[in-house]
């Protein structure tokens, strides 16, 4: 079965993203537009069909494993969906035309080996147009229709539908002549409510239980008018391999993509092997294919009750009072592009997930990463806050329990995205080689320019607000050392005993009963990483005054990390608080935060401290494992403790900048310099080794991995930051000494890696304000061949830029 659709006669539909959330869907990068997305389930009954209904990525829905092979915001790419229950696999093909005015999707499945005879297998597209229930300048409507162009007897389903935004769009289903199409197509319109127009399984699933199908529970024809459409199929056993129809532009795209991945993220020994090239190649397509766009309405409290000031004793629990007499404000609707960090889990954005997100992408796509971070930025309002989780609309308030779907304008998180602009700058500056696609940026002076002059007054607004409103209390109410400069410190706000969610370490352990006179060193120090980050843009823009007291700001920064917050006797960095007798105290929680001044660059290869550091960072018995540094010390009281979500396990992210940040030592003069750059070497290979070896024996990337086993845990399905280890692949940092991972950092380590019949295919065509002539010569004709010509696009009409630290 194939879906084939033609020519696009409006470019916003050329800004299409998937709907990261679902296994298969798409969605234009305009609001209250078009939603399109494919179902499936075991076709032999109503009750099977209902039970084994596939839509929504879910964490324990019977799928042995799923995810992007291949994929690339600006072309397309290609999934595989493993249903085990249902005794096939699904792989997904969705393609831009290269003359940038069509798009399709072709779906193909095969039967498993274990697949018993006559396997009946259901397919639901379903296709809704939002905001069109009371609207005469929308419409949308289906029909079964007889092919004229795509062979004789192929059945095909049409659909047309008009929109203001996109103009007048049609698409068609066409069957494949060899498929065993059992039931169907079958349509069914139906007009339902604007907050069911995302909940596809569940309206199918409320009108087959109705009674809208046959006996059997298939659906019987009914096309008419309605703001929501379903097509149905229902296939049996194994059909015709449909190979030949595929569009050459698949073939030639995935040419090009290995090829592209190779050069932008090229591989060094030992990781240069065929192995790691599909494991790279799956790091960043599960990243790309998280990308999302979201529209709607956010939860905020604007109430700015005086005890979220966090002032008196016991705050957390007079801050909780205030927050049950809140009233709530539904905020206008709002709109964002973003990865998000896992489809099944977490599909929305999250402020401090995106910075890392997009280090790899600025290396793949420099103005998808600046349209990602334009897109971030405008979601800020005039004090410079951004909420931390962005939970827009009713569809993404589904996937959050109600205690968290508020949001809290004094509630900050690490500002990541400073992490993009030194990077951004190098690439403009060609102090970096950049390998991805074609930027406008790198073109015009004027572009990037404009595009910084844009930026920088954002980023600089959020920087004061974080430093406005995250402030610490530096009157003289509680004591402080002599040697500090009074003002530059900072503390979570939103801190309850067991949790300090808004520094994104959730259960990392800090100092209890949380105290209003506490200082927490990882606040000072993502002050300190954006203070670095807003001097190199103003000294870029010629912004002198600005360059200069952002300047004086990471100076005083790096002051007090060493006077407020290094204790001597337990040689890190630590929290600190005021204690029963009303005097300073350091709190040491060995962990992420004690390293959090060398991962953010804030200390030179002199440092008097690094030293120290450095032994915590390669301690077995504190932080360092086989399988990357772990979260929190194993020498700590806390230590896999409680929720243990940050009390010990291996998460990727700041991994991922430790390599760098000791790449960086080991290259630059200092006395640690060789001991840093054999670290590095180390800690790479276990990291990438863990991430690996977990991947090939699940076919998932994961939140986080253990540090006894190094099994991914938590959220599967999990790239986001996860996919950041693809930095790591071409780093040439030498050999490291044979010995296994199990030595710990004293012995380096070498992991052992772990070593059709189609039966459904379709392609989407939607047209645009063009008239379909001849189905089946006009869809081979927007997939062009031509092998990888035309595969390198232009830029978006609106992507997003990032910047480049050499970190």
């Amino acid at each position: 079965m194939r879906i084939a659709a033609l020519r696009l006669g409006h470019r916003n539909l050329l800004l299409l993203h998937l709907w990261p959330n679902l296994y298969f869907g798409v969605r234009p990068q305009v609001p209250d537009t078009l939603l399109m997305g494919m179902m499936w389930g075991q076709g032999q009954d109503k009750s099977t069909l209902v039970n084994t209904l596939h839509d929504t990525c879910e964490q324990d829905d019977g799928i042995e494993g799923y995810g992007w092979t291949m994929y690339d915001a600006r072309i397309g790419g290609s999934q595989t969906i493993h249903d085990s229950p249902g005794h096939v696999d699904i792989t997904t093909h969705f393609i831009k035309s290269e003359d940038e005015e069509s798009w399709g999707v072709q779906v193909s499945a095969r039967m498993r080996p274990d697949a018993p005879d006559r396997v009946k297998t259901a397919v639901v597209f379903h296709v809704a147009l939002e905001k069109a229930a009371n609207s005469d300048a929308k419409s949308l409507n289906c029909t079964n229709a007889k092919s004229e162009g795509a062979g004789k007897g192929i059945d095909a389903t049409a659909c047309y539908g008009t929109d203001p935004a996109l103009g007048s769009f049609e698409f068609h289903v066409v069957g494949d002549a060899s498929n065993r199409l059992v039931e169907g197509p079958a349509v069914k319109s139906s007009q339902v409510s604007e907050d069911e127009v995302w909940q596809a399984k569940s309206v199918f699933t409320k009108q087959v239980l109705a009674g809208a199908g046959n006996q059997a529970g298939y659906l019987v024809d009914a096309p008419d008018v309605g703001n929501m459409q379903f097509i149905q199929m229902v296939f049996e056993g194994a059909f015709t391999d449909c190979i030949s129809h595929t569009p050459s532009s698949i073939a030639a795209f995935e040419s090009s993509f290995r090829k592209r991945v190779n050069k932008v993220f090229p591989r060094a020994a030992p990781f240069d092997d065929v192995r790691h090239a599909g494991f790279g190649r799956a790091l960043l397509s599960n990243l790309l294919g998280g990308l999302g766009f979201f529209h709607g309405n956010s939860k905020v409290d604007y109430t700015n009750a005086t005890e979220y000031l966090e002032t008196d004793p016991g705050f957390w629990e007079k801050a909780t009072d205030a927050m049950g007499r809140a009233t709530i404000t539904d905020t206008q609707p709002a709109s964002l592009l973003s990865h998000v960090p896992s489809r099944p889990m977490f599909p929305r954005g999250f402020l401090w997930d995106e910075g890392f997100h997009l280090l790899p992408v600025i290396e793949w796509d420099f103005d998808l990463a600046v349209s990602v971070l334009r897109s971030w930025l405008n979601l800020m309002d005039d004090d410079g806050w951004i909420a931390r989780e962005q939970i827009l609309g009713s569809e993404a308030r589904s996937r959050v329990p109600e205690e968290f779907q508020v949001q809290y304008p004094h509630y900050a998180n690490p500002p990541t995205l400073s992490l993009l602009f030194p990077i951004l700058i190098s690439k403009v500056n060609a102090a970096r080689t950049y390998l991805g696609h074609p930027s406008k940026y790198f073109s015009s002076a004027n572009e990037t320019s404009a595009m910084l002059g844009e930026l920088y007054p954002l980023l600089s607004r959020h920087y004061q607000w974080f430093r406005r409103t995250q402030a610490g209390n530096f009157t003289d109410l509680y004591p402080r050392p002599e040697d500090a400069i009074m003002g530059e410190g900072f503390r979570w706000r939103g801190r309850t005993p067991m949790h300090t969610l808004t520094s994104g370490l959730d259960d990392y352990p800090r100092a209890n009963p949380p105290h209003p006179g506490e200082l927490h060193v990882d606040a000072l120090a993502w002050v300190g990483a954006s203070a670095q980050a807003l001097r190199e843009v103003a000294e870029y823009l010629g912004e002198h005054s600005d360059a200069a007291m952002y300047g004086q700001h990471l100076h005083t920064v790096r002051h007090n990390l060493d006077a407020l917050h290094w204790d001597p006797a337990e040689a890190a960095y630590c929290d600190t608080t005021i204690d029963v007798a009303g005097e300073f105290q350091r709190v040491c929680h060995l962990g992420y935060v004690s390293l959090l001044p060398l991962l953010l660059g804030l200390m030179e290869p002199n440092h008097p401290k690094l030293p120290a550091v450095l032994d915590l960072l390669a301690d077995p018995a504190r932080l360092w494992s086989p399988h990357g540094l772990r979260s929190l010390s194993a020498a700590d009281p806390n230590y896999g403790r409680d929720e243990d979500y940050w009390r010990g396990a291996v998460w990727m992210n700041l991994n991922v900048l430790a390599v760098l940040r000791l790449r960086d030592l080991g290259r630059r003069d200092g006395p640690e310099r060789a001991r840093a750059r054999l670290l590095a070497a180390r800690l790479r290979r276990n990291v990438i080794d863990t991430v690996y070896d977990s991947w090939a024996k699940t076919g998932l990337f994961w939140e986080q991995y253990s540090d006894k086993t190094g099994a991914g845990q938590r959220s599967r399905a999990f790239t986001g930051w996860t996919a950041c280890v693809i930095l790591l692949l071409g780093l040439d940092l030498g050999e490291v000494p044979a010995g296994g991972r199990r030595g710990g950092a004293s012995t380096g380590g070498i992991s052992v890696a772990a070593s059709m019949l189609s039966f459904l295919s379709l392609i989407l065509l939607l047209v645009f304000r063009r008239t379909l002539s001849g189905l089946g010569a006009s869809a081979m004709e927007c997939w062009r061949t031509g092998g990888a010509k035309g595969l390198d696009r232009g830029a978006y009409e609106e992507v997003i830029d990032l910047d480049e630290r050499d970190v």
